[in-house]
């Protein structure tokens, strides 16, 4: 009979493997070259991105704050090093620390983790109580209104909020995608009231807590490790962007807690093959996408791993289920809108505006920064009186101009893109506090209230500095995290699912429409990955440099300069 022997892991040791569910294994080349060279894009943008962000950072112009104009202001280098070596110092300082960070539960810090998110992000809103304008206004009014049986705002020339800016013709004539968080927004309002937004806001802030927890286990999942799991809780507790942004009422917030768990449920099934994993994945998905349309990129890159999945392991359950999603995310918005339609017997004129409005929008200056908001689609469709076809056709031939003016001008391309890039993933608020601080409140921001801490006093200068180091240093570690993948053979669709989203949205927003608001929902995506390259930095063993250390240090040193001379 063979004695069971307890050992006690070493301090400072890489920890143990952290079993979860079973992981099919199967060699496939085909897997092999997609998955890298979606490490490969991811790498080389984020290694750009990451290096610029040590020489500049972009801001939103404190004299035209309102205004979203960005400026590009250049960093002092030497103090940047300086405060990202001190991070990276006292992370090794804090390593000693394992073995009693070892023992703490992991599903204790995931329910503390939720309930954490849940407490800042009420309290921030209920501090505020920020009123809805723009975009989020016509929802607002809309959904609310249709809570109590009014429809009249989906019609033509009716009085509605901002109606003079769109020259009186329906909001939803331009946006009919819209109408799936008008749904969801309505049938909210019917339960607890259409007085306010808050009860958005508060499902905003319940949806950030649960897309944090999910991403925390989707860590558990990707690497199997506590100590992953642990610093990516960590990561996320630090990062109170998407907690700020809670106040926005928009579809943004509950869309990507929606598609975190819909890739959650994805991950297992392809860890586990089991076909009960896609139902709950293709529901969250189709759901996503109603909140906000743009999470129309979680489908492709869904669509992208069940075909390598189908190659990989002959399941052709896997290119069933990506065709059922596809037709269930765009026939449900469909739905949505003949819903409407019908509800305000009215039809609306067109599709709305189409993506090469918005490329043709996203390859445009503006005053705001390169590629950002201008009315250039809205003109366009308003000048072709609201026809689809006729404002392609006047907008290709614009994005063909530019194209030309690319073609011709390196120079002046690089420029261009590089400026619109860093404007959206360089700016570390992401608008988080500008979405509520330039919106009225429903109560005034009280002197020395939380609000006024953060709009105009001491926390939001420290809020600002420690979005910079942290920003910054996700970065570096994002690009860590897919280079130490790819190095020890961790590449796969599971692995590589959250990475290839947040291309989705890097290639989409440097195309088409950009402002940095709309990349905030993508950086908690970067976190698994940047959790996994921390735990490889923090627990390697470093024998490679060890032995060149030795190797220098056995240099015989015959130099009578380095010799100590006698003192008498």
């Amino acid at each position: 009979m063979r004695k069971l022997i307890k050992t006690k892991p070493k301090t400072n040791q890489e920890p143990a493997a952290q079993t979860t569910v079973a992981t099919l294994e199967k060699k496939s080349t085909f897997e092999y070259v997609v998955v890298n060279l979606i490490c490969l894009f991811a790498f080389l943008a984020f290694g750009y991105i990451a290096i610029m962000s040590f020489f500049q950072t972009s801001v939103l112009d404190p004299q035209a704050y309102s205004s979203e104009i960005i400026l590009y202001e250049t960093d002092n280098l030497l103090l940047n090093l300086f405060f990202t070596a001190i991070l990276v110092i006292f992370l090794f300082i804090m390593r000693r620390f394992y073995d009693f960070f070892a023992k703490v539960n992991m599903r204790v810090m995931e329910i503390a983790l939720g309930v954490y998110v849940l407490l800042l992000g009420m309290l921030w809103i209920f501090s505020v109580t920020s009123i809805p304008a723009a975009d989020s206004a016509n929802i607002f009014e809309t959904a609310g209104q249709a809570a109590e049986g009014n429809y009249s705002t989906l019609n033509n020339f009716s009085e509605f909020y901002n109606k003079d800016f769109y020259q009186g013709y329906s909001y939803f004539n331009f946006y009919p995608f819209q109408l799936g968080f008008v749904l969801i927004s309505e049938l909210i309002y019917r339960i607890f009231g259409s007085e306010s937004s808050m009860p958005v806001q508060v499902l905003n802030v319940i949806a950030t807590a649960a897309a944090y927890v999910g991403l925390a286990l989707i860590t558990k999942l990707l690497f199997k490790k506590r100590s992953v799991e642990f610093i990516a809780i960590l990561l996320l507790a630090c990062c109170f962007q998407p907690i700020l942004f809670c106040t926005f009422v928009y579809g943004n917030i509950l869309g990507m807690s929606l598609g975190i768990w819909s890739c959650y449920f994805l991950i297992k099934y392809f860890q586990t093959n089991s076909w009960k994993m896609l139902i709950p994945c293709g529901v969250l998905l189709v759901l996503s996408t109603i909140a906000k349309y743009n999470n129309m990129i979680y489908l492709v890159a869904f669509v992208i791993m069940l075909i390598v999945h189908t190659v990989k392991h002959k399941k052709w359950q896997s290119i069933a289920f990506a065709l059922a999603v596809c037709i269930a995310t765009v026939g449900s918005s469909s739905l949505i809108i003949a819903f409407y339609e019908s509800k305000s017997e009215s039809g609306f004129s067109s599709s709305g505006m189409s993506q090469v409005l918005y490329l043709d929008m996203g390859l445009q200056e503006s005053g705001r920064a390169p590629g950002w908001y201008t009315r250039t689609g809205i003109d366009v469709f308003l000048k072709n009186k609201l026809d689809s076809s006729a404002a392609n056709k006047e907008a290709w031939g614009e994005i063909g101009d530019r194209i030309k003016k690319f073609s011709s001008d390196g120079e002046y391309t690089v420029d261009f893109f590089s400026k619109k890039i860093l404007s959206q993933w360089n700016e570390p608020t992401f608008e988080s506090i500008w979405v509520s601080k330039v919106k009225g409140h429903t109560n005034p921001v009280l002197a020395d209230s939380l609000g006024d801490q953060v709009y105009n006093k001491s926390l939001g200068q420290f809020l600002e500095l420690h979005f910079e180091l942290y920003i910054r240093v996700l970065y570096v570690l994002f690009a860590a995290g897919i280079y130490l993948m790819f190095i020890r053979k961790k590449t796969n669709i599971a692995t590589v699912l959250l990475p290839l989203i947040v291309m989705g949205g890097f290639g989409y927003h440097m195309l088409c429409e950009a402002k940095s608001q709309y990349i905030l929902t993508y950086i908690p995506l970067m976190i698994p990955t940047a959790a996994y390259a921390l735990q490889i930095i923090l627990f390697s063993d470093y024998k490679g440099l060890k032995k060149v250390m030795e190797k220098i240090n056995s240099i015989p040193n015959d130099n009578p300069l380095f010799k100590h001379s006698k003192t008498k």
